[in-house]
């Protein structure tokens, strides 16, 4: 099977239908494997502070939709990791900047009796006082657990240097004053706006049963409707400039250097799923030490560069390339490339379909096949758009597109931190 053929595949395996209550329902069937993956997603994450309503507009602290995550686990006085794992389920949960999930794997079987007990604590959570202060303390010390992570700290820090308004500069968790602000009232209007059926998307991976067989009776499901929706769009502007770039550390001590970047969509080429996935391919051929690129520009220049990886973090509201490298050159290795790929524009071709292969690689090939797979399914699903229009857009990004993101790398705003390699070797 080629490449296209397995993206229309995974569309004809894909059916999305809804109940009667507006919940949304993403089945992918895979018809060899033994586990079935569930995950509810909402649409509620760690930058959704305002929550609107009739009376006016409430500002919430940094942190609410995580610590609403945390609250959901306790239903009924009950603990819900207890009561799926007594079903032979594993439930986890997790918040991004976009989204909140509840995910676990099942044996096909329990399914019936997890998702009524999933929903109906998303749906149906009565506040405790005493458990709102007991998750205080918990959540306070996963805060400053993370803060001893310096990738995780060096991550915010460059995001809060080149953006400091943006919420992606707040850890999700939020800040300890954000915690200490937390009151019940803030999470019971959180919570009032965000947990509604039509806010949020059923994934059932694996198997290759139909949808209804999955879920219990009492779920109505309805067809698709018939409209079509746009795919989320950036802005195309350019970040407002900084006066000059910001670096923290000792330039001299150049062995360890964590770079932001502020980065964009393309000229018209502005939907999300676009400049995600451009990003991805450009990082893939620019910031990973098995690519042709590195392993040329590397034996061209001499260029002593032991570490290499890069992360593209791109929302509505913005975006940022956060870069690791290590080694006697790696603050150089952003202007050097960029010259490099000028000079050499006969080549682009070659490393553009190395980025384009590795991306789908990684999709088709990944060994934790299920877990990605609904990360991609997750991403289209927020785009709106198909696997094959996924895999349409990969196969579509021609040189001109890769020489804009190289003129972006080179002219974006940069915060460097420089750490040495003392301070490294402690980490």
């Amino acid at each position: 099977m080629d490449k296209k053929a397995f993206f229309q595949h995974l569309d004809e395996r894909t059916d999305i239908k809804y109940t009667d209550s507006g919940l949304k329902i993403f089945r992918l069937k895979f018809p060899r494997s033994h586990l079935r993956l569930c995950n509810v997603k909402i649409d509620f994450g760690s930058r959704d502070v305002c929550v609107r309503s009739e009376c006016g507009d409430t500002l919430l602290p940094y942190g609410t939709a995580h610590f609403l995550e945390h609250l959901l686990f306790w239903h009924n006085g009950r603990n819900l990791y207890s009561d799926f794992f007594a079903h032979g389920a594993l439930l986890n949960a997790f918040t991004t900047y976009t989204d909140t999930n509840f995910m676990f794997t099942s044996l096909p079987d329990r399914l019936r009796q997890t998702i009524p007990i999933l929903l109906d604590a998303l749906w149906n959570h009565s506040f405790d006082k005493k458990m709102i202060t007991q998750e205080k303390a918990v959540i306070t010390s996963e805060i400053q657990t993370a803060l001893l992570n310096h990738q995780l700290s060096y991550h915010y820090q460059l995001i809060s240097m080149l953006s400091p308004a943006s919420p992606a500069a707040v850890f999700p968790a939020g800040r300890t004053e954000d915690i200490e602000a937390l009151d019940i009232r803030d999470l019971q209007k959180a919570y009032k706006a965000a947990y509604q059926p039509q806010r949020m998307t059923l994934f059932l991976l694996g198997g290759s049963e139909d949808t209804e067989d999955l879920l219990p009776p009492r779920f109505r499901i309805e067809k698709r409707p018939d409209h079509i929706a746009n795919r989320t769009i950036i802005s195309a502007c350019p970040p407002p400039a900084l006066s000059q770039n910001i670096v923290l550390g000792d330039e001299e001590q150049m062995e360890n250097t964590w770079t932001g970047m502020q980065i964009g969509a393309l000229p018209g080429q502005n939907d999300l799923l676009t400049a995600k996935l451009y990003w991805d391919i450009a990082s893939r051929i620019l910031f990973q030490l098995d690519s042709p690129f590195f392993q040329e520009i590397q034996q061209t220049y001499r260029l002593e560069i032991d570490r290499l990886s890069a992360e593209a973090h791109l929302y509505e509201d913005g975006g940022f390339l956060i870069l690791h490298s290590q080694g006697a050159h790696s603050s150089a290795y952003i202007d050097v490339a960029s010259y490099y790929v000028k000079q050499r524009k006969e080549q682009i071709a070659d490393w553009l379909q190395y980025g384009k292969d590795s991306l789908t690689d990684a999709i088709i090939y990944d060994s934790d096949y299920v877990r990605k797979c609904f990360e991609w399914a997750a991403e289209c699903d927020r785009c709106k758009c198909s696997f094959l229009d996924m895999y349409g857009i990969i196969h579509e990004m021609d040189t001109r597109d890769f020489l804009f993101l190289i003129d972006a790398l080179a002219s974006s705003n940069k915060a460097v931190i420089h750490v040495s390699q003392k301070e490294a070797i402690g980490q």
